[in-house]
């Protein structure tokens, strides 16, 4: 495991919700966050800078499938390759499981991930129209390859 990068635990909750507040317009209720800490079948990574969260990535865990729920770095630790750390951490994570993919939406407009994803080997598959409040969602699917 990256040694800024951790699994998140129910302590970590009221922070996790304050990352989510201060990112996205529309967070996870706290109630929501820490069942879903609690829930096997969702898993949480965060990243720490000098003991404070900076960033966290959100997985579901559905049959042979991971849903990336949400990804975020907060704004002044942008641009620094935390993202990419995380994404690569849950790569590793799904080339030693027996999941077979993993599924993203993201903004149209978000440049950014979008590029991180595609550099990563995930490959946009479909649209998702006013997936978001005015804006379509991206699909991006990235399958195990078996040599």
């Amino acid at each position: 495991m990256i040694e800024n990068v951790s699994v998140c635990d129910l302590k970590m909750s009221k922070d996790l919700e304050e990352i989510e507040n201060e990112i996205f317009t529309t967070a996870w209720p706290s109630e929501t966050i820490k069942q879903k800490i609690n829930n096997k079948e969702f898993k949480y990574w965060v990243y720490k800078k000098n003991d404070k969260l900076v960033a966290y990535l959100g997985v579901h865990f559905v049959n042979d499938l991971i849903e990336i729920l949400g990804i975020g770095v907060i704004e002044e630790y942008r641009k620094n390759g935390i993202a990419g750390e995380l994404m690569n951490e849950l790569l590793d994570f799904f080339n030693k499981s027996s999941y077979l993919k993993i599924i993203l939406e993201v903004r149209q407009s978000n440049d950014t991930a979008k590029n991180l994803y595609t550099k990563l080997g995930f490959n946009k598959i479909s649209k998702r129209k006013n997936y978001y409040k005015n804006e379509d969602a991206d699909i991006y699917l990235k399958e195990k390859v078996y040599v």
